[in-house]
């Protein structure tokens, strides 16, 4: 880690303390004695295949969207757990390439557990559900 005031390649860490997302690192360069503060986070070169074929990055923020528009109205601290659940399940799978019908999958298992009517909006859309009897049946199977 370099110095942002001298440049001096060498730092030591005083104090780590691990956030939601990431890890917040005090530092002090060995040069100039001066104090900053680091904020790091792991990043994925994720990549969605999506059902056409065609590949996208993978956005989190995406995944929040669709799943904040199942629930409804709903707290962030209700809503950022649950989709950091969804991605912790795709890292899982150690792969850099993930389907998106993996995705929604995982989605619906987080749904279900939450908000039954979430889960319908959501497998409705998802399952492309175009047919009464079959959603009838996706509401069998969750009673």
């Amino acid at each position: 880690m370099y110095c942002p005031f001298c440049s001096y390649e060498e730092t030591k860490v005083l104090e780590s303390r691990l956030l939601e997302t990431s890890m917040r690192r005090r530092r002090e360069c060995l040069k100039c004695k001066n104090r900053f503060t680091t904020y790091e986070q792991a990043y994925f070169q994720l990549r969605v295949i999506k059902k056409d074929g065609r590949e996208e990055t993978f956005d989190l923020q995406k995944v929040t969207r669709s799943m904040e528009k199942a629930l409804g109205k709903v707290d962030s601290e209700v809503l950022i757990p649950l989709s950091q659940k969804v991605y912790q399940k795709i890292l899982n799978k150690k792969k850099n390439h993930v389907k998106s019908t993996l995705i929604g999958k995982f989605v619906l298992n987080e749904l279900k557990k939450v908000d039954k009517i979430a889960y319908l909006r959501f497998a409705s859309i998802h399952k492309a559900i175009d047919d009464p009897k079959v959603l009838e049946k996706e509401i069998n199977r969750l009673t």
